[in-house]
């Protein structure tokens, strides 16, 4: 939990906020008995895993094992800050929170401020420094206009050592916290510090809410790196950020779709041309972390591709990310020698949409790849060669979640081979039974997830404070066997806080988090919850009475050896006492 915010004000801000309503403006729930259910949006699933508990208001998605409350759930979906959250969910509600709470907040919010200060001071030099004449000249040679690089806000670093460490240090930051923006890096030897981007263009780079969180820079000759990304700052994560998805969100949403390119004036080049829901890597591969952004707006993405050698490769590496992150993937790939920007200005908008609705779908386009490595007629290859081929598909779609679309694919694998459809079907069917990653069957699934004594317990202590009060002085923590349920039996036995308090501390990890939200939105139903509690106590007790009993009797050989016969005596009185407690518990 943020140290500087009060318990008591969490709690009044979240309890503005119903989960279920939340969270229904992001995943699509349906009621399930007291609980409800949806696919979860934190990785990919046919079946719906992800469960919400109105009653807690907690939710969990029994898949991947993430959990929390509402505030939990925005951070990971929204991908901000927990003071960031709380602010927003403050501010919807009318709540004021005191300035002296949100210290925490300060270090982020100037590194954000010096990012926005610099890319303003960028775009003013590009647009109004003679040092920048040959950067306008180079943007509009390309076809930007002057309204599209106000609108990326599209700047230049002037060829000087210092000018943005200057610049900055006279509005009053700290070294530190411009080192921190990664604009500039400290010199080597001796003192001082140099600017990172000198002579290039710059391109702001921004998170969905609109902040910039880092920049890319072209140079404008042949040296060498050609671009230059920030590095990897408290802000700036380029595994996870896309290039222009501040402006193509609403974009994405409304057609359903997002165009990926891979370079900055691709992006701004499509855009301007009128097609709003494209976005950009930033020289890195695509990512999982890029799809899970991208599936917050969207369910398919559009993959554009050079038709060489490289960038066919790039296109059939992403098949596994698209598995993971449960998004629909097509690769669209180009005329020889010309990227979307160059494909634009001498084809126009129109033609770049045919290449869109032309585009197929990534198992498609990789099995045709796979395909075509049989020669130009892959029906009369060679039986080696069919069989080579064969099983490569078979590799490729036995990734694929569902059973019918797997079917799909081995008929088309079928014909193009001319091989029996139900030949190639028992083949694959084989080769594939005992594969990792094939369903699991009910029976063994339910006999993995059958709860123990101690998870019972903990689930009854959650969901009825009272059991928290009778266990004491029946059982304690280091009585339950597994470690994860006696740091949370801890807790519930001394405590009668809400278990949100375990949820925004930091003195659990988050492992143990997840559990606690299992265990919340657990819908175990039991016939008596007063004979199951009480059960389940006896049975710890009796296993701490079976380790005391072995405990003692292994320290009775140990004294027996030694000749301290005294100690012997009093070790096996303790051992007749203990033997007494599991008669009784036994008798009852």
């Amino acid at each position: 939990m943020d140290g500087h915010i009060p318990e008591e004000l969490i709690t009044k801000i979240k309890g503005t906020q119903d989960i279920v309503e939340v969270i229904s403006r992001h995943v699509s729930l349906k009621k399930s008995g007291q609980n409800y259910s949806g696919l979860c949006p934190f990785h990919s699933e046919k079946t719906p895993s992800f469960v919400v508990s109105p009653a807690k208001q907690l939710f969990h998605c029994f898949g991947c094992g993430t959990g929390g409350n509402v505030i939990t759930f925005l951070m990971k979906y929204e991908n901000v800050t927990f003071p960031e959250v709380l602010k927003n969910l403050a501010r919807d509600a009318g709540i004021a929170i005191p300035s002296k709470s949100v210290k925490s907040e300060r270090k982020e919010e100037s590194l954000y401020e010096v990012n926005r200060l610099i890319a303003e001071y960028y775009n003013k030099i590009l647009l109004t420094y003679k040092e920048a004449g040959a950067a306008r000249e180079y943007l509009l040679g390309r076809g930007l206009s002057t309204e599209v690089i106000e609108r990326f806000n599209v700047g230049y670093s002037i060829n000087s050592w210092n000018n943005v460490y200057e610049y900055l240090r006279n509005k009053g930051f700290k070294d530190e916290v411009l080192v921190k923006t990664g604009l500039v890096i400290p010199k080597n030897s001796g003192a001082g510090f140099y600017d990172r981007f000198r002579g290039r263009i710059m391109f702001p780079i921004h998170d969905t809410q609109g902040r910039v969180v880092g920049f890319g820079g072209r140079v404008l000759d042949d040296s060498t790196p050609k671009y230059l990304n920030s590095p990897e700052t408290p802000l700036f994560n380029k595994g996870a950020l896309l290039y222009g998805l501040n402006i193509a969100k609403d974009g994405v949403r409304e057609s359903g779709y997002a165009i990926i390119v891979e370079g900055y004036m691709d992006v701004i080049a499509v855009c301007q041309s009128g097609i709003p829901n494209v976005v950009g890597t930033l020289g890195t591969a695509l990512t999982v972390n890029h799809l899970r952004v991208l599936n917050r707006f969207c369910k398919e993405v559009i993959l554009t591709f050079d038709p060489d050698i490289a960038g066919r490769n790039a296109a059939l590496r992403t098949v596994d990310i698209f598995i993971e992150s449960g998004i629909r993937g097509k690769v669209l790939i180009l005329p020889e020698g010309e990227d979307p920007d160059i494909f634009i200005r001498k084809r126009g908008k129109g033609q770049f949409l045919e290449l869109i609705e032309r585009s197929k779908g990534i198992f498609d386009f990789s099995l045709d790849h796979i395909i075509g490595k049989s020669g130009d007629r892959p029906d009369k290859g060679s039986i080696e060669k069919k069989v080579s081929v064969t099983e490569e598909c078979f590799e490729l779609i036995r990734k694929i979640p569902n059973r019918i679309e797997q079917d799909y694919y081995l008929e088309k694998v079928s014909k193009a081979l001319a091989v029996e459809k139900n030949v190639l079907m028992a083949e694959f069917r084989k080769k594939n039974k005992n594969k990792k990653g094939l369903p699991v069957e009910k029976s063994k699934r339910l006999a993995m997830n059958r709860p123990g004594v101690d998870e019972i317990l903990c689930i009854l202590m959650i969901r009825d404070k009272s059991f928290r009060k009778r266990i004491k002085g029946n059982l304690s923590a280091v009585d339950f066997v597994v470690p994860e349920f006696q740091e949370i039996a801890g807790f519930l036995i001394d405590s009668d806080k809400d278990i949100d308090v375990m949820l925004n501390s930091d003195d659990y990890n988050q492992g143990v988090k997840d559990t606690v939200t299992r265990l919340a939105c657990s819908d175990l139903h039991f016939d008596s919850a007063e004979q199951t509690f009480s059960d389940c106590v006896r049975v710890l007790q009796r296993k701490r009475l079976e380790i005391g009993l072995r405990e003692v009797e292994k320290e009775i050989g140990s004294a027996e050896m030694s000749g301290t016969f005294e100690r012997v005596r009093e070790l096996l009185f303790n051992k007749q006492a203990l033997l007494k407690q599991k008669r009784l518990l036994y008798d009852n």
